[in-house]
């Protein structure tokens, strides 16, 4: 794969006072960067289970004065609009979102950025996952699949799949701001020849003609249980949930990867502004970002790292978004462009594609 970049742990810190480096018995504040509570929000859902179990435990051991809590949230949009509702008073150090949501989250000034002697592993990430003025950058990398069950057949190597006639009712497409449904949006209206920096007309269009086979736009709990359940046969969703599920479900559930373009997506880690704990805070990024975090992630769940020092197995990584044998063509796009877009194309959705 070839992708354009998106622009362009923590080592520990000597304290101020002699009596902090002589291991000083004195308390230590919510600033002391080996010290504090932090909160963090996040995927809930096993995003939140695999998270805690392979990063904040390890974590923990490491930094036995950091208390971390985990809070869920449904998506993004979700996990932004909490963090705005409280931005006069925070309650959150920090927050992981899909980068077109973070990318607002920096314009808007809900996230502030990272000090990269405090954060020394952000200049170990992969070019397509660094972030402009350091603020948070890229978590993990994943892509779009399709999910399906033992009704589908045969097996789907297109996007194609969804529309075919006898799955009228049974394909489930998270709606726009989800960027499971921006991303299809998007992949269509490529296909049609669209320029989505001009117009998504074409894939709105694409859209339309799906509505009579979508059973939901709106998944509870969410894709991958519909269709592992058979509630639904086919889904969008993406490559490390499933790759989860598919060993969760013991096959009930199956991940195709495209002969077609799909969609790079890129989780961030962000540094809230006004943090109530900046210093645990960023020692808790550099953490996740380290070589070690990244290769239990991936280990764990299959997401792909960002860290280009991390070195997870040969076995993990082919089932992740970067395996080189099996991935298709990525659909480049400027996420801070969609992110300018959400409530356009969001409406869009409502008029066009939701009313259908």
């Amino acid at each position: 794969m070839k992708l354009k970049p998106l622009a362009g742990g923590l080592l520990a810190i000597a304290l101020a006072t002699v009596a902090g480096c002589s291991g000083s018995s004195s308390t230590p504040t919510n600033d002391a960067p080996d010290a504090g509570t932090i909160t963090v929000k996040g995927y809930s859902g096993i995003f939140e289970d695999v998270f805690k179990k392979s990063v904040i435990e390890p974590f923990q051991k490491e930094y036995p004065k950091i208390k971390v809590n985990f809070v869920g949230s449904a998506n993004s949009a979700e996990n932004l609009a909490s963090l705005r509702a409280a931005r006069n008073s925070p309650d959150t150090d920090i927050s992981i979102m899909d980068i077109s949501t973070s990318g607002t989250g920096n314009k808007s000034e809900v996230f502030q950025p990272l000090d990269p002697a405090k954060v020394p592993n952000m200049k170990d990430i992969d070019p397509r996952g660094k972030v402009e003025g350091n603020f948070g950058p890229a978590l993990t990398f994943d892509s779009l699949v399709l999910l399906y069950n033992d009704s589908v057949t045969p097996a789907p190597t297109s996007w194609n799949a969804l529309w075919d006639p006898k799955y009228k009712g049974k394909v489930v497409v998270p709606a726009q701001p989800d960027i499971q449904g921006t991303g299809l949006m998007l992949i269509e209206n490529a296909k049609a020849g669209g320029d989505y920096t001009k117009s998504v007309d074409q894939g709105v269009a694409r859209l339309k003609q799906l509505a009579p086979n979508v059973q939901t736009w709106a998944p509870q709990p969410d894709s991958y249980t519909l269709v592992q359940s058979g509630t639904a046969a086919l889904a969008v969703g993406w490559n490390a949930r499933g790759q989860y599920y598919a060993d969760e479900s013991k096959g009930k559930l199956k991940v195709a990867i495209v002969d077609e373009q799909t969609i790079f997506q890129i989780n961030t880690i962000n540094l809230v502004k006004d943090s109530p704990s900046p210093a645990a805070a960023q020692t808790f990024i550099n953490y996740t970002l380290s070589p070690e975090s990244q290769e239990a992630f991936t280990e764990a769940m299959f997401y792909a790292p960002t860290n280009t020092k991390a070195k997870p197995s040969e076995k993990a990584l082919k089932r992740t978004s970067l395996d080189p044998a099996k991935s298709a063509e990525i659909l480049q796009v400027d996420w801070t462009q969609v992110a300018a877009n959400r409530e356009k194309w969001t409406q869009l959705w409502r008029r066009e594609i939701l009313a259908s």
